[in-house]
């Protein structure tokens, strides 16, 4: 019962900043295709785009935030039950864990995915030819079972004592991947503003480039790739988005080993 009850704690504090995300994404979507050049976004959107982009907004936006708080915490209920909020964590220190340690850590994670050894698994996600916010969870469907947020974020929501400004960060971690593909470029002062600690959408764009290769891993700070130089800005855009991929759409969902 008290399992139950943990769970249930904290899906009330995801309530109010799930609301805000889908709030956030059907605005950026909106603002996506309905600028200069949104029509064509759109129609060269392919069956097969449609297809991987709704299914992986689907396993993101749904089944992790389950999984994460459900799975993990159930697992950490079993193995650690007297830890059960235990932080009590400043507010902001619980802010500043969530959008920038974890961000730092998924950078290593997002280049990990880079290496050889195991780009098959991630590159799905740069089979996308444009950027728009559909292509934010394009991904093989278990592929966010590697990436760090789904095991950190867990625990954390286990281990802190009041998580709601540790749910908010990783709510805005979540904005801030959706604006990152839209393509949605600020300009002049507030660029400059953004662009000195954020990952703007032309930065990111370049990441999916076929022109450079390995740059621009950051999600929401760009502190880790100036510093770790896999840092490239440039004031025009990529010639080519998106690789090439022969898979089927079963393979590119499911086994996208060759």
């Amino acid at each position: 019962m008290d399992l139950v009850n943990d769970i249930l704690s904290v899906f009330s504090t995801l309530d109010s900043d799930t609301l805000f995300l889908v709030v956030a994404f059907d605005i950026l979507l909106i603002a996506t295709f309905c600028r200069r050049g949104g029509v064509t976004l759109l129609k060269k959107r392919t069956r097969s785009d449609w297809v991987l982009d709704v299914a992986g907004l689907f396993v993101q936006g749904t089944a992790i935030p389950w999984l994460q708080v459900a799975i993990v915490i159930a697992l950490m209920a079993g193995v650690f039950p007297d830890l059960a909020g235990s932080l009590s964590w400043h507010p902001l220190l619980s802010f500043l864990f969530c959008f920038v340690v974890v961000d730092y850590g998924y950078y290593w994670n997002h280049r990990l995915f880079h290496r050889k050894e195991f780009w098959a698994i991630h590159h799905v996600h740069h089979s996308a030819s444009q950027m728009d916010v559909l292509n934010t969870s394009r991904n093989t469907l278990w592929t966010s079972l590697l990436i760090i947020y789904l095991w950190v974020n867990g625990v954390m929501l286990y281990l802190l004592a009041d998580p709601a400004i540790y749910v908010f960060a990783l709510t805005l971690t979540a904005v801030l991947d959706l604006w990152r593909h839209s393509a949605l470029e600020p300009s002049g002062y507030i660029k400059k503003c953004l662009g000195s600690v954020f990952v703007l959408p032309s930065d990111h764009a370049w990441h999916h480039s076929q022109d450079i290769y390995d740059i621009n891993f950051g999600a929401n700070l760009n502190l880790w790739d100036r510093f770790h130089g896999t840092w490239h800005q440039s004031e025009q855009a990529p010639k080519e988005i998106g690789v090439v991929s022969n898979l089927t759409i079963f393979s590119k969902l499911w086994w996208p080993f060759k």
